[in-house]
C-alpha cells in the first residue's frame, strides 16, 4: 500500500508522553518513524506497542488511522475509541484529534448517527474547539441529506471521485472537506461552470494541503439552475419540527436553512424534548 499517512499531529503526541511521565516504546518510536514510508511496518510496530504498553492512547490513535484510511473503519472506530478512552488529559489537543477521526471513520462508514453521537460527546468535552464544531455540523449534514435530499452515502467515501451528482452547492463543499489524497485535506482553489454531454457540472480545482498539487472534481448540477440558483435544499421545514426524524438529522436541516444558526443550543433543546 503506497499510502502516505499525514501525521501533523506526532509532535503533540509526543509531547503527551513526556506529560504523563509514560516512557514510549521503541516500537512506537519505530512506528512513527515508518508511518511517512512504510506503512505495513509501522503497523506492525504499533500493534507491538499496544501489546507492550496498552495503556498509552497513541499507539491505539495511530492505528485508528491507518486501518481508516486503509478502508477499515470498522478497524479504525475500535482503536480511535480506545484512544479517547485512553486520553483523559487530551495534552496538546490529542484527544480532539482522535475524535475528530473517529468522526471521520464513522462518516466514511456512513453511519451519520454515530458520527453525530461521536461529535456530541467531543464537543461537551471540548466545545471551544472549531474543529470539533465543524465535525458536529458535518456530521449532522450528511445525516440530513443523505435522508432527505438524495445525497448518494456513498459519497462520503474518503477517496476522490472524478465525478459527483449534487443538488445544491453546499453538498459540494460537504464532500470535499471529508475528502483526503494520501491523508492530506482538500481545499477548494478555484471553481468554473463546465458541459459534459449536454449536462452542466460546477468543476473545482482542489489544492491538497502541504502541497503543491491540484485535485480537479467535477460534480454535475441536478437542479435547474434557472430556477434554483443555489440547489435544492430539500424539506428543511418539515424535517427540522418532526420530532420522528433523529436529531441529527433535523439539527442538519437547521443547518441548511441558517448555516449561522447555534447548533448545540439547537441541540440541547432538541434533546430536552425526548
Amino acid at each position: 500500500m503506497n499510502t502516505r499517512i499525514f501525521i501533523i499531529a506526532v509532535f503533540f503526541f509526543l509531547n503527551s508522553v513526556n506529560a504523563f511521565c509514560q516512557v514510549p516504546s521503541e516500537e512506537f518510536i519505530n512506528g512513527l518513524k515508518q508511518i511517512n514510508t512504510d506503512i505495513p511496518a509501522a503497523k506492525l510496530n504499533f500493534l507491538a506497542a499496544v501489546a507492550k504498553t496498552p495503556s498509552f492512547h497513541g499507539s491505539y490513535h495511530f492505528l485508528g488511522v491507518i486501518y481508516l484510511n486503509d478502508h477499515k473503519p470498522d478497524s479504525a472506530i475500535w482503536y480511535l475509541k480506545k484512544a479517547v478512552e485512553l486520553n483523559t488529559r487530551n495534552i496538546g489537543h490529542t484527544a480532539e484529534f482522535s475524535y475528530l477521526r473517529l468522526i471521520a471513520a464513522y462518516i466514511s462508514k456512513q453511519d451519520y448517527e454515530s458520527a453525530f453521537a461521536a461529535a456530541w460527546d467531543a464537543y461537551k468535552l471540548f466545545p471551544d474547539s472549531q474543529e470539533l464544531q465543524l465535525g458536529l455540523k458535518d456530521a449532522c449534514l450528511w445525516a440530513y441529506y443523505t435522508q432527505n435530499n438524495e445525497l448518494d452515502p456513498k459519497y462520503s467515501t474518503i477517496d476522490p471521485r472524478d465525478e459527483y451528482v449534487v443538488n445544491n452547492v453546499d453538498e459540494e463543499y460537504l464532500i470535499v472537506r471529508n475528502l483526503r489524497v494520501n491523508d492530506r485535506n482538500l481545499q477548494v482553489a478555484g471553481q468554473s461552470l463546465a458541459n459534459k454531454n449536454g449536462s452542466a457540472y460546477d468543476a473545482l480545482t482542489c489544492s491538497i494541503a502541504g502541497t503543491n498539487d491540484t485535485r480537479k472534481i467535477d460534480f454535475k448540477i441536478n437542479w435547474d439552475m434557472g430556477k434554483y440558483f443555489g440547489g435544492i435544499n430539500g424539506p428543511t421545514t418539515e424535517v427540522a419540527g418532526n420530532k420522528q426524524k433523529s436529531i441529527a438529522e433535523r439539527a442538519g436541516a437547521m443547518l441548511v436553512t441558517d448555516n449561522k444558526i447555534d447548533l448545540p443550543g439547537a441541540i440541547k433543546k432538541m434533546l430536552g424534548e425526548r
